[in-house]
């Protein structure tokens, strides 16, 4: 028998609420650093991206990820301009981190799948980044070894921020899941794959 994959009243609400969280914990959990090349960030956020892979599955967790990333860029003027850009990161992200916890029917139920889950999500999050800001020098005329230099105080950043993921994302998991899983909500969410 196959699965309904129509998407539900409830993929719509679990998907605002965790794009709600992830924009707030971006907004007000983070330290911003400016560069000479733009502000970066240490931040909580990509903990709950993370968890919203981990959660709510790929595409789900990934559109919660990407609208709640965009929208706190869209509300920071600095970052309008790269806010679609946030979003295809981010969507991705938490996509890559679901579809692997979630992968052979484990529905991010084993802890080593889901430390191998965060830990390429986050790895493909700041190499994107990274590729992200080296491209955009160069096509405003910058050789590559420069626009690699220039962007190492914002490559800096990325290994605090991979670290801090993680291991935030995998502690909170458990409580997290249990929690719910014990509402009916949740249980609706994980049935539907």
């Amino acid at each position: 028998m196959e699965k309904n994959k129509k998407i539900s009243l409830y993929d719509i609400v679990a998907v605002g609420l965790m794009a709600a969280v992830v924009f707030v914990v971006t907004m007000f959990l983070s330290i911003r650093i400016p560069t000479p090349t733009g502000t970066v960030m240490i931040k909580l956020a990509n903990a709950f991206i993370l968890l919203a892979g981990l959660l709510l599955g790929g595409w789900r967790g990934g559109l919660a990820a990407g609208l709640g990333s965009m929208f706190f860029d869209l509300m920071t003027p600095e970052y309008v301009p790269e806010a679609w850009i946030t979003f295809i990161r981010f969507f991705l992200m938490a996509d890559l981190c679901g579809a692997i916890a979630h992968w052979g029917g484990a529905h991010a139920k084993k802890w080593a799948q889901n430390l191998l889950a965060c830990i390429v999500a986050a790895v493909f999050s700041s190499v994107f980044y990274a590729a992200k800001n080296i491209l955009v020098l160069m096509f405003g005329g910058s050789a590559f070894v420069p626009a690699f230099t220039a962007n190492i105080p914002k490559l800096l950043t990325s290994v605090p921020n991979t670290l801090i993921a993680v291991v935030v994302a995998m502690a909170l998991l458990p409580a997290l899941q249990t929690a719910f899983t014990h509402t009916a909500f949740g249980s609706r969410i994980q049935a539907r794959g």
